[in-house]
């Protein structure tokens, strides 16, 4: 019974260190792309690589994706 406490243990330990890392590296690469160009970047559905994806704002309310830079109109 200790042993399977311990695998436990270990396995949920795992599961949070790697759940945590990947979360602060997505954070440093939104600080990149916030400092490469101005404009505001939000979450939209790209419909071209068909999931969420971060958009740059180049004008009011037109925004591009930064994965295959398609352009959003949302007025």
């Amino acid at each position: 019974m200790e042993l399977v406490s311990l695998v436990t243990g270990i396995l949920v330990t795992s599961f949070a260190v790697s759940i945590f890392s990947n979360k602060e590296d997505v954070q440093e690469s939104m600080l990149i792309d916030e400092v490469e160009s101005p404009g505001r970047l939000v979450t939209l559905s790209c419909q071209t690589c068909r999931k969420l994806k971060r958009h740059r704002e180049i004008q009011e309310d037109l925004f591009e994706c930064t994965g295959c830079g398609r352009q959003i109109d949302v007025r």
